[in-house]
């Protein structure tokens, strides 16, 4: 198995020096959020409801501005800022909870919490929702639309241009050279055409098992399946978790584990791709790695 974990991109080392890209409009709410340091009004209290609301917190907002954070925005094998967010409060969504928080603005995802989000709005709060997306320039005008939002365009600016960088320098490079391979989660989870985990996997020059079998986004994939047709390839996430076997369909089953140690594996931190966001740069760039190691190994055996 090749695993990598690398130090995450931290935004405000990378605000300075890059080329501003096109922004596109994400919501109303947001677009007429923007507030900055540069223009003298204060920055925005912020709270995060969801896991990828916390990445995009804690690389894009000032540490003052930040209110708190999602329950699980310290769990290490989810978050992968989970070191910074130790700091902050971490609240259960909920309406009331904001609002006595003093909060100017909440980021949530586009597909949860809809009563949370209308009654938090009739306030005055402003909501930005984070659509399930998996359109790369998307990811990288969302990412943009984000950093203006919370008052550091710079930030937005630095962390899309990275994302679109790495995602350039994989396709380019195509180290997956073709290879079969299968995205799996310990409980069974694949990902197929449509899920931004494909699209890495496409970025980086794979061939998607679960596509080829004519599966699409999010979906599932059997034991039965890797015993009798495995993969060149296995990527696999969240097998970290301290809950990855229990009663699961893989996790620590003796069947799949005699299976894959016959199979080459690449191990790409789930926190890395747990949400469709910035943080997916960093998912590319190990899965990059891993494949140019095996590459390597494959070449010097």
């Amino acid at each position: 198995m090749i695993t990598r974990r690398r130090r995450p991109i931290h935004a405000t080392m990378l605000a300075g020096g890059l080329v501003a890209g096109l922004v596109t409009p994400w919501t109303a709410a947001v677009a007429g959020a923007g507030v900055g340091a540069a223009d003298g009004r204060p920055l925005p209290r912020v709270a995060s409801a969801t896991l990828c609301g916390d990445q995009y917190v804690l690389a894009l907002a000032d540490p003052e501005q930040i209110v708190a954070l999602s329950p699980h925005a310290t769990k290490p094998w989810l978050s992968l800022l989970a070191d910074q967010a130790a700091t902050y409060p971490r609240l259960r969504p909920s309406a009331e909870g904001y609002l006595h928080a003093g909060v100017d603005m909440v980021i949530t995802n586009a597909w949860t919490d809809h009563a949370t989000a209308a009654l938090l709005e009739r306030f005055g709060v402003t909501v930005a929702r984070i659509p399930l997306e998996d359109d790369i320039d998307r990811i990288a005008a969302l990412t943009r639309d984000i950093g203006r939002a919370l008052g550091h365009p710079a930030r937005g600016d630095a962390l899309a241009d990275t994302l679109l960088a790495r995602i350039a320098a994989a396709r380019a490079a195509a180290p997956g050279r073709d290879r079969v391979a299968l995205y799996l989660r310990p409980g069974g989870g694949t990902a197929a055409e449509g899920a931004y985990v494909a699209t890495l996997m496409d970025a980086v020059g794979l061939r998607n098992q679960a596509t080829e079998a004519g599966l699409s986004g999010w979906s599932s994939w059997s034991l039965e399946q890797v015993i009798a047709d495995p993969p060149d390839l296995l990527v696999t996430s969240f097998f970290d978790s301290p809950h990855a076997g229990m009663g699961q369909a893989f996790g620590d089953h003796p069947a799949f584990t005699t299976r894959a140690a016959t199979i080459d594996r690449i191990e790409v931190p789930g926190a890395a791709w747990v949400c469709g966001g910035w943080i997916l740069a960093e998912a590319v760039e190990a899965l990059t790695e891993g494949l140019e190691a095996l590459n390597a190994r494959e070449a010097h055996p």
